[in-house]
Formats: structure tokens, C-alpha cells, sequence
């Protein structure tokens, strides 16, 4: 980015006086200009939001009567609540985010601050505040990992694991290394299927196993089971799976999530009806899914119907895979309802579409995928957008599959 006071200020529309203010932390960004400032600094509203939130927290602090000014504490840990540390120098380190430079240092000060501040659980090395704040974490990057990047999500949950992993060699009173592997299990499983959606399979590996273990560890029969299906969900993305391993994975998924009709029952079906459709057995995945669409309403007419767009984009991707044109319709149609536009699920339901026709318009479909491909940014066509156009290759008629348009998708989807 790298944007100087007068160039920022141009693209804002505004007095480079005001940028100076906000460097010098004198005043925030007016709301209405919020939107452009992050967009030209290329993060999310919701990041610099937090940001100026943070920045906020420290003003009060520092404008706190007794808190004096003085200099940076350049520690690893420095308390903001002591005399060394000079406002000024804390809040222009933040706000350095207006001239273009990465914000990270101050939010780990932030955050180091923070832990610094909480009253650990008797006989742990962490308090209730972190471990909530953890798991809150887990929606923002779960959020995220439905929309952004890999190397976006993969970064977040980067900093957060750092924050958490020396938590959990260290003896812990039972409840609290229950909690502790409850967190750090959904951030591993994010970890583990971002490192999967670029193809990195030695490093995925690696983190699939270890979120496995840490949710046996946490003794949370449903996140165990979520988790596995979410395991071999992603990794039927990669052509290379071994289908013999993952099958037997979910099928102990359906078993830590018992009969009782569930979410995690509901997505575990759900992910094994995909497996046997990867395994080319569409007889069995319809069975499976019919299986799936009974235990959803079996769901309580009363709560929360969970898992209902799980389930519609599997029906969509079952019935468009095996040619049933009439149920894979209304399946996506009921499924786009539940997904953004800039969420990776409305790019693979989009594919549905030409999935469904390649066997009786090949041309159309092959025309149809590679604009739906084509129209995505390249650091977003992970695995998840191009094992859906290959299932596009996979039906065609064997002439089809020499069209030049063919080969065209085929090189899109295996390009590193």
C-alpha cells in the first residue's frame, strides 16, 4: 500500500490535516469514510473497526487521571497500565495504520496488555476471559474462512494458535483442559482445511490429527464429531484422496453423534452421502441423502432447525452429480437463500448448474463453467471451487471430454 499523508488524503477526499489528526490519534475516521479507508488499505470494516475499538480502549486508559506520560515499554509483555508507557508513542504506533503499515505490532501489545490483566482460574495457566475469547475468535475466522483468501484466514488463525499452544502442554485442572481443547480444536480444524484448500497435504495432515486428538481431549462427543466430518468434507476436495481411509472417518463421525437427529448427525450423513458419490456409488449417496432429509424432520419443530443449508447443498451437489434434475433444482434453490455472494458456497452451488447438464449439453456446461471459474479472483480458486468444476469434466460423454473447452477447465482447476 505504502500510501503517503497527501496521496491517502486524495483517494479520501479530505484535508491531509485530517489524516495527520488521525495519526496523532487527536480524532477516529468519521464513519462515512470508514468504508473507503479500509478498502484502501485493503482490510476488512470489520478489522479496522476493531482497530479503532482497540485504540479507543487505550485512550481511556491513558486519559485516566494518575496514568502519567513517559516512555515505550519495548518488553515483551509491557502493562499498559504502567507509568513507562507513553500514549502518544502507543496510539501513533496504531494509527500508523493511515500511512499504510501493518498494525500487527500494536495489536500484539494490545492483546499481550489484555492477558497481562486477567485473573487466571486457580491452578491454571490461563483465565476464563481467554479461553471465551478464543472460542469467540472461532466465529470471526470461521466467517472468515467461508469468504477470504486461505493465506487471509491462515494468518488469523496463525496469530491466535500462537496465543494458545503454550497453553496446552501445561498441566491444567481437568474442566480447564477441557475447555482449552475445546477452543483450540475448532481453531485446528480451520487451520488444518485451509492448509488443505492449498493444497498442502503433508501440513494438513498433520493438523487434522491434531484436531482429532484435541477433540477427543475436550470429551465433546458432538465437536468430535464435527470435526471429522469436516475432515473428510475437505479432504474429498483433493483428487488424490484415498477414499478407503475417509469413509471409515465418517463413519465414526455418525457414531460419536449418536441417533438422536442432531446437526452433527445431520452433517455427518450428509458428508458420507458425498463420500460414497466420490466413490462413484450414486445408489448408496441418494440413499444416504434421502437418510439425511428424514433425520431433518425428525429436527424439534420448536428450536433451531441447524444444518439446513449443509443439508441443501448437499442435496444440490447429490442430485446435480447424478443427472436428477427436478430435485437438484429445487435443492439449490432452496440452498441459495442460506449463502452471500462472496461466500465460497455460492460459487460451488453456481457450478451445480453446469454439473447438472454436462451429460446432455456439454458445450453449454463447459461454456457455463469456465465463465463461473474465470470470474474468480486466483488467490480465491482454492480447492473447494475446483474440485466442483472437475466433477463438471468428470460427467461429460467420453467425446466430450476432448472439447477444446474441456481442456480449458481442466487447466484452469490444476493450475498451482
Amino acid at each position: 500500500m505504502g500510501y503517503s499523508q497527501e496521496g491517502l488524503a486524495e483517494r479520501l477526499g479530505v484535508e491531509r490535516s485530517t489524516i495527520g489528526r488521525w495519526e496523532r490519534a487527536d480524532t477516529d475516521p468519521l464513519p462515512y469514510l470508514r468504508p473507503k479507508l479500509a478498502h484502501a488499505l485493503k482490510i476488512t470494516l470489520d478489522e479496522l473497526t476493531d482497530v479503532l475499538n482497540d485504540i479507543e480502549e487505550v485512550r481511556k486508559r491513558y486519559d485516566a487521571p494518575g496514568i502519567p506520560d513517559g516512555t515505550v515499554d519495548r518488553s515483551p509483555t509491557p502493562d499498559l497500565g504502567d507509568g513507562d508507557v507513553k500514549r502518544r508513542d502507543l496510539l501513533r504506533n496504531a494509527t500508523a495504520l493511515t500511512a499504510g503499515a501493518t498494525v500487527a505490532p500494536v495489536l500484539t501489545t494490545l492483546n499481550q496488555g489484555w492477558r497481562t490483566g486477567e485473573r487466571h482460574l486457580p491452578g491454571a495457566t490461563v483465565s476464563q476471559g481467554m479461553i471465551d475469547d478464543w472460542e469467540d475468535a472461532y466465529d470471526i475466522h470461521a466467517a472468515s474462512y467461508r469468504c477470504d483468501p486461505p493465506g487471509v484466514v491462515l494468518a488469523a488463525l496463525a496469530a491466535d494458535w500462537s496465543d494458545i499452544a503454550s497453553h496446552l502442554p501445561q498441566n491444567q485442572p481437568k474442566a480447564v483442559e477441557r475447555d482449552l481443547a475445546h477452543a483450540a480444536t475448532r481453531h485446528a480444524f480451520l487451520i488444518a482445511g485451509g492448509l488443505s484448500e492449498i493444497g498442502n497435504r503433508r501440513h494438513s495432515q498433520r493438523w487434522w490429527n491434531t484436531a482429532r486428538h484435541l477433540a477427543d481431549k475436550s470429551q465433546d462427543r458432538d465437536l468430535a464429531s464435527l470435526t471429522r466430518s469436516f475432515e473428510v468434507t475437505t479432504r474429498l476436495n483433493d483428487d488424490r484422496a484415498d477414499l478407503g481411509r475417509l469413509i471409515p472417518l465418517i463413519q465414526d463421525a455418525r457414531r460419536l453423534a449418536g441417533t438422536r437427529p442432531t446437526y452433527p448427525l445431520i452433517y455427518a450423513a450428509a458428508v458420507e452421502a458425498e463420500a460414497h458419490a466420490g466413490a462413484g456409488d450414486f445408489s448408496q449417496a441418494i440413499t444416504a441423502i434421502r437418510e439425511v432429509e428424514a433425520l431433518f424432520e425428525r429436527l424439534p419443530a420448536a428450536g433451531p432447525r441447524w444444518g439446513e443449508d449443509r443439508l441443501r447443498c448437499k442435496q444440490s451437489m447429490i442430485y446435480a452429480w447424478a443427472g436428477d434434475v427436478k430435485r437438484a433444482d429445487e435443492a439449490q434453490a432452496a440452498a441459495r437463500a442460506y449463502f452471500g455472494p462472496n461466500e465460497y458456497a455460492a460459487v460451488q452451488l453456481s457450478l451445480h448448474e453446469p454439473l447438472l447438464h454436462a451429460r446432455t449439453d456439454p458445450e453449454q456446461a463447459l461454456g457455463q463453467a469456465l465463465n463461473i471459474i474465470d470470474a474468480v479472483p486466483k488467490e480465491r480458486r482454492v480447492a473447494r471451487i475446483h474440485v466442483y468444476a472437475r466433477l463438471v469434466i468428470s460427467v461429460l460423454p467420453e467425446k466430450a471430454r476432448t472439447l477444446p473447452a474441456a481442456r480449458d477447465l481442466r487447466e484452469l482447476t490444476t493450475a498451482t
